[in-house]
């Protein structure tokens, strides 16, 4: 009988034992346990800031046929990308008008900009341009000027920003003799002339309704050869989501043309039919700022 009480006691320990140790493992998982569902956490990534695109592009032809044959035709194109607080823009335009097969107008623009936001009304420009009109006195015209620009109206309906800066212009004058139906007889050109220059610019915007707007442009350039005014106003009208008619005009005025038959003032019309690609706060038209905002006829 001792003998089985004893082997009694002894299995009865041997089962209390085990689950002690039992009781005291899953204790210590439940312990662990958090400790493994606390991971660290990943750190914070900003956003990449976002990029935006707008297109803009119009074309023009018009021909006469009679006494006198005439033709003439432009095309215009522009973009512009926005990155963050930079936006890059770049326009071209080219102009072609003749009589009787003699050439009366030939003109090539091109503009780049690159433009820095120091606040949501302000910032910081630097652009490129170059001219080269045939029948304005000057076989090219170049400059690089870098600024400050301000937004002075933003609404949904207006927009009105100015830009003043300095840069440097050169020049390549030549002069002009012109026969009656504005052909160029000869060409003597003169030296290439370079000096710095006072730019200053203004850009207006004005939506009527839903499907019309008013765009005006003015750019002069002032050195101490020349004063260079270039003034651009279009009135467009939606046709489409995408598609408009445009009726401009572009005005040209150098106070210092060489001598000869090349006109202080040079004004060209056009009527278009534009294509044009917007985002809500970003428009490629050359005649509206780059930075415009909140401005976008629907």
């Amino acid at each position: 009988m001792r003998m089985k009480s004893v082997a009694l006691l002894g299995a009865a320990w041997a089962i209390s034992g085990l689950a002690s140790a039992a009781a005291g493992t899953t204790s210590a998982v439940q312990q662990k346990a958090p400790a493994a569902q606390a991971k660290p956490r990943a750190p914070h990534r900003k956003a990449p800031a976002p990029s935006k695109w707008a297109t803009h592009g119009e074309v023009g032809f018009v021909m006469a046929r009679g006494i006198t044959t005439t033709q003439s035709g432009d095309l215009k194109l522009s973009a512009a990308h926005r990155l963050g607080r930079w936006t890059y823009s770049g326009a071209f335009a080219a102009l072609y008008a003749s009589t009787n097969r003699v050439t009366t107008q030939q003109d090539l623009n091109g503009q780049l900009q690159v433009d820095m936001a120091l606040s949501k009304r302000t910032f910081w420009f630097t652009g490129l341009n170059y001219d080269r009109n045939l029948f304005d006195g000057f076989a090219y015209q170049e400059s690089a000027a870098s600024g400050l620009g301000r937004v002075l109206m933003r609404t949904k309906q207006t927009h009105l920003s100015i830009e003043l800066g300095a840069g440097y212009r050169r020049q390549l004058p030549e002069a002009l003799i012109l026969n009656s139906f504005g052909g160029v007889k000869s060409r003597t050109r003169e030296p290439v002339v370079g000096d710095a220059v006072l730019h200053a610019g203004m850009k207006f915007a004005y939506s009527f309704s839903s499907s019309t707007k008013l765009l005006n442009s003015l750019l002069v350039e002032s050195g101490a050869s020349d004063t260079m005014t270039m003034d651009n106003l279009s009135l467009q009208v939606k046709m489409a989501k995408t598609l408009a008619l445009s009726v401009g005009m572009q005005a040209t005025n150098n106070t210092n043309p060489p001598l000869g038959d090349a006109p202080h003032t040079n004004t060209v019309m056009t009527l278009n039919l534009v294509y044009q690609f917007t985002t809500k706060d970003l428009s490629p038209d050359p005649t509206t700022h780059s930075l415009l905002d909140s401005f976008d006829v629907p």
